[in-house]
């Protein structure tokens, strides 16, 4: 396949230069002294403006070739095309030789381009030597087959290059803005044409280096406007997209496009990698995060960091089963790159979670998008790590598991709707409701129950909290002692998320564990005081694990314990606080699903002790 292209490609460029030296030796004529001042201007001119095209702020280049080409052809004729096309060939060829063969090839697409636009031109009334302003249909039809002819002749070589496909080079040149470039040249070129006809020679050389002078001035102010507009939209430090630029693109993303999945990235361990090695060698390794990011980030895909240790990539046109092809691609490419310091790190390696969500299969704006993304990753942040995890409502997959009526969907809707407002009311509500779900399903199945019990507790933990939706904002995240009556509030949760749950009869199974989760083995609970096996077996599943829970997270009124003081804790409490035949069976599904964390923690101790 590749040969083929080759031999094509040469037999296009054969092609061309023959069609090429075909018409110049037709339009050869008797060249006089002022003709080649002339066709010496025109030429150094080109040549400098070829090589030195202006740029332009959003990245184009402004070539002034093509409007030195509309004044060679309509001024001079077919005959100084082919002379200064050649020329210019030659020059630039001695000062790049290395691509001589594509500038060659842009020495002919000028000259056939031009030859072309001069045909049509001629055709609608135009008169070589004069430009005739008040035949404005002959300047336009040249425009048109100029750009017809170039873009064609640019289109065939790309696609039998293979470089870039037809349709997408047709759909670069035909945006809007590429073509009022292109008329702005050429409207340019009109203004260079009167400038010739009238002041000569010595007024075209004065107005190009003008505009030459100006071009090249101004492009130092656009690299001044791309220094400033890179400090207000990238990140210092790893040279990525920032939050700022994260949050103005992805909402002009979800209005651009039919389909957008967003990723939420965690650097697993972060903050102990800096604990053992610094933060000059964190920094660095955020840095070479942020090269490998890009490897498997498809081109029109946006990389940002999104704070700390934390990245975001927006992926436009891509549903959630392709963007998690993405993520897990990043995922192993990450775990499996030879870091500084991995040798200290868990298994041995440096580690990425992933939480995926997408518009507008599950959010319909940009905040819903981002806070189901981070949910998703907040899930696996606290269960396990180098994971990629999709987001997905337990609403709709308890819809799955049961078959409700319709009233029963309606009460099912409400308490989606309060699960939202518990999560914007108190963040550890809803991710303690997440790992309490995970913690009770995997003791339950530990413990050998039945699938319908595993079902039934795992859904309790999800709804075991819902009365606080009733729970003032204040009391649910104040940081000093509750005073009695607040403390009657926050008791009162167990009997209102009984209330809310009760009319949906497939849910029955759920009440009395939502009731008597706070409940006490050794009788001094709340709401019934009931004691040991009076309390239902899965209550005092979620008895344990939401207490576990509690005492590992971050809460207002509480200092956060390690996983090995809570552990001592639930032993110390065993027949009194929590049935004693639990005790050990969570511990150790506590031990498997946090053993990296544990690892952790001791080598830091070991290295702390070194």
């Amino acid at each position: 396949m590749f040969t083929n292209r080759k031999f094509l490609l040469k037999l296009y460029f054969a092609l061309f230069l023959a069609v090429y030296l075909i018409l110049f030796s037709q339009s050869l004529q008797e060249i006089t002294i002022s003709t080649w001042v002339v066709i010496i201007t025109f030429t150094l001119l080109t040549a400098l403006f070829d090589s030195n095209p202006i740029v332009l702020p959003s990245g184009e280049n402004l070539a002034l070739v093509t409007p030195l080409f509309f004044s060679v052809s309509v001024l001079y004729g077919e005959y100084m095309i082919f002379f200064v096309s050649a020329f210019m060939t030659i020059i630039v060829m001695i000062v790049y030789p290395q691509k001589w063969n594509i500038h060659i090839l842009n020495g002919i697409q000028y000259a056939f381009a031009s030859y072309g636009g001069l045909q049509v031109y001629k055709f609608f009334g135009g008169e070589i030597g004069n430009l005739d302003l008040e035949l404005p249909l002959s300047f336009l039809s040249y425009s048109v087959v100029y750009f017809i002819i170039n873009v064609t002749l640019i289109t065939i070589y790309l696609h039998i290059e293979g470089t870039v496909t037809a349709p997408t080079i047709l759909k670069v040149f035909l945006e809007k803005k590429n073509i009022l470039i292109y008329f702005t040249v050429m409207a340019l070129g009109l203004l260079m044409t009167i400038v010739l006809r009238s002041e000569g020679i010595t007024g075209l050389l004065i107005f190009s280096i003008v505009i030459w002078g100006m071009g090249s001035s101004f492009q130092n102010y656009y690299k001044m406007f791309d220094h400033f507009r890179d400090l207000s939209t990238k990140d210092e430090l790893t040279g990525l997209y920032n939050h700022r630029y994260f949050q103005e693109t992805l909402k002009e993303s979800l209005t651009k496009h039919q389909s957008v999945s967003l990723l939420l990235l965690d650097l697993d361990y972060f903050k102990v990698y800096n604990d053992l090695f610094g933060h000059p060698k964190g920094d660095k390794l955020l840095k070479e995060l942020s090269k490998l990011l890009a490897l498997d980030t498809p081109e029109d895909g946006i990389i940002c960091r999104y704070g700390g240790e934390e990245f975001a990539i927006i992926l436009p046109d891509l549903d959630s089963e392709e963007a998690i092809k993405v993520a897990e691609c990043i995922r192993n490419r990450v775990s499996s790159h030879p870091f500084e310091g991995v040798e200290h790190m868990p298994n041995n390696r440096i580690t990425v979670s992933i939480g995926v969500s997408n518009y507008p299969d599950m959010a319909d704006n940009k905040e819903n998008i981002i806070m189901l993304a981070d949910q998703a990753l907040y899930k696996i942040k606290y269960t396990s790590r180098n994971k990629v995890q999709l987001y997905s409502s337990v609403i709709d997959e308890l819809k799955t598991s049961f078959r409700f009526e319709h009233k029963e969907e309606e009460v099912l809707q409400t308490i989606k709707t309060f699960l939202t407002i518990i999560n914007s009311k108190d963040r550890y509500t809803y991710s303690h409701t997440e790992r309490i779900m995970e913690y009770a399903e995997s003791l339950a199945k530990e413990l050998g129950l039945s699938t319908e019990q595993v079902k039934t507790v795992r859904y309790a933990a999800l709804l075991h909290d819902i009365g606080k939706v009733e729970v003032p904002t204040e009391i649910l995240n104040k940081r000093s002692k509750l005073t009695e009556e607040e403390w009657h509030t926050i008791q009162m949760h167990v009997f209102w998320g009984e209330e809310i749950v009760k009319p949906i009869e497939e849910l029955s199974q759920c009440l009395p564990i939502i009731r008597h989760h706070h409940e006490r083995f050794d009788g001094k609970g709340y709401p019934d005081q009931l004691s040991k096996t009076e309390i239902p077996l899965l209550a005092r599943i979620l008895t344990i694990v939401d207490s576990f829970d509690a005492m590992t997270t971050n809460r207002p009124y509480q200092k956060v314990k390690t996983i090995k003081e809570a552990c001592e804790e639930l032993r110390r409490c065993a027949g009194t606080q929590f049935d004693p035949t639990l005790v050990e069976p969570f511990i150790k599904i506590v031990q498997e699903i946090h053993k990296d964390h544990m690892h952790i923690t001791f080598k830091n101790q070991l290295s702390q002790s070194v």
